[in-house]
C-alpha cells in the first residue's frame, strides 16, 4: 500500500483547484502529484484542492456508499469542495463551477449556509467518534500494511499541534473549519492513545457571528479543548490504564 500511493499519480490542474489550498496553492502548480502526497496535503494543511483530488479518485457517490455501509447515518458531503463553494455563492451552474467562475465570483457575497441539503460537508459528534474509535482500530483494513499507513498519515495532522493535544500520547486527528460572514465551524475528531489504551473523541463548535473570522472564539474553544484532552489524559494515567 506504501508503494502504491506513493507511485499513483494524480492530475494537480484546473479540474481540481479550490480555495484554500495551501499546499498545492492554485492557479500557480500544475502537473502530477502523488497520491500519497495528495493524502498528506489533506491532513496536514486541510488544503481543498488535494481533497478534490483524492475525492475524484474515490468518487463522492462511492464515498457516501462508504459512509452508508457503516451506518453513519448524519454525515454529508458535498460533490468537491469547489461545487460546495459554487453553491454556497449561490451560482445556478454550481454543478459544472470552473476554477475560472470562482475566480470571477470572488468578491461574491455567500447566499446559502454551509449547512444546508443540497452541497454541504456535516456530521456529528457521535458519527465522526464511531468513525475513528472502528478506523483507527483497524476495522476498515484488510492489510496491516493499510491500517499502518492510514495512522502514519493522520499522524500529521495539523490539528494536534493547534490545539494542542497532550504529549506523551499517539495522536491521530483531522481538524476541519469553516468561516462565512455569520457562520463559522471547527471540527476536529481523532483519538490518541496511552497507557495500553484509547481514547476517541470530537472537538466541535458551530457559531454565528457577523465577520468574516472570529479568532477569539475559535482561541478559546482551542485552549479548552486542549486542557480537556489533558484532563482526560492525567486522569487515566494516573489510574495506570484502569
Amino acid at each position: 500500500m506504501t508503494q502504491t500511493i506513493a507511485a499513483r499519480q494524480l492530475d494537480l490542474d484546473q479540474t481540481v483547484w479550490s480555495p484554500d489550498a495551501p499546499t498545492f496553492n492554485p492557479p500557480y502548480l500544475t502537473g502530477k502529484v502523488s497520491e500519497r502526497t495528495t493524502l498528506e496535503a489533506i491532513i496536514t494543511h486541510s488544503d481543498n484542492t488535494a481533497t478534490d483530488m483524492a475525492l475524484k479518485l474515490a468518487g463522492p457517490d462511492n464515498v457516501r456508499a462508504f459512509i452508508a455501509s457503516i451506518g453513519l447515518r448524519s454525515t454529508m458531503i458535498p460533490d468537491s469542495t469547489r461545487i460546495l463553494f459554487g453553491y454556497l455563492l449561490g451560482a445556478t451552474n454550481y454543478k459544472t463551477f470552473t476554477w475560472a467562475d470562482l475566480v470571477a465570483a470572488a468578491n461574491d457575497p455567500i447566499v446559502n449556509s454551509p449547512l444546508n441539503a443540497v452541497e454541504t460537508m456535516a456530521s456529528t459528534a457521535d458519527d465522526l467518534v464511531a468513525y475513528y474509535s472502528r478506523s483507527l482500530q483497524g476495522a476498515y483494513f484488510t492489510y496491516p500494511a493499510t491500517l499502518s499507513q492510514f495512522r502514519e498519515i493522520l499522524a500529521m495532522g495539523g490539528a494536534i499541534w493547534l490545539v494542542p493535544l497532550p504529549l506523551g500520547v499517539s495522536a491521530f486527528a483531522k481538524g476541519g473549519s469553516i468561516d462565512v460572514p455569520g457562520f463559522h465551524a471547527v471540527c476536529i475528531p481523532g483519538g490518541m492513545f496511552f497507557d495500553n489504551r484509547w481514547v476517541f473523541f470530537c472537538l466541535t463548535i458551530n457559531w454565528y457571528a457577523p465577520a468574516q473570522t472570529d479568532p477569539d472564539t475559535v482561541s478559546a474553544f482551542l485552549a479548552a479543548a486542549s486542557r480537556a484532552l489533558t484532563v482526560v489524559k492525567d486522569a487515566l494515567s494516573s489510574n495506570g490504564g484502569q
